[in-house]
């Protein structure tokens, strides 16, 4: 995935926020896991994924359409919060796997 910019967390916490409170964490893990994807994609076939955008999260999450937030309510804020730590907890790992193996991660999260 490309780096993430606070842009992108904004747009991505506000498709969460809009969804269901059973379905947040599953949508945000998807979310990442598509946008890295199609970052993937554009790498290699030199051109944004046909659905998923160009490999960053803004464009993965305003492929569903525009959404409007209330930034102070608590179901955008969660959404934030959630989202932020999913990303910490990727980068330890992509960090940690890096360190662990003596060579250089692909690209990085944030």
């Amino acid at each position: 995935m490309k780096r993430c910019l606070p842009g992108d967390l904004l747009a991505a916490a506000a498709l969460v926020a809009a969804a269901a409170p059973g379905q947040r964490l599953g949508m945000i893990g998807q979310l990442l896991d598509q946008a890295d994807a199609a970052h993937r994609y554009a790498k290699r076939f030199g051109r944004p994924h046909p659905i998923w955008g160009n490999g960053s999260l803004m464009a993965r999450a305003r492929a569903c359409g525009p959404r409007a937030a209330n930034l102070g309510s608590e179901e955008f804020l969660s959404s934030l919060a959630a989202l932020a730590a999913e990303l910490a907890a990727r980068k330890r790992t992509i960090t940690a796997n890096r360190l662990g193996s003596g060579r250089a991660a692909p690209h990085m999260l944030i």
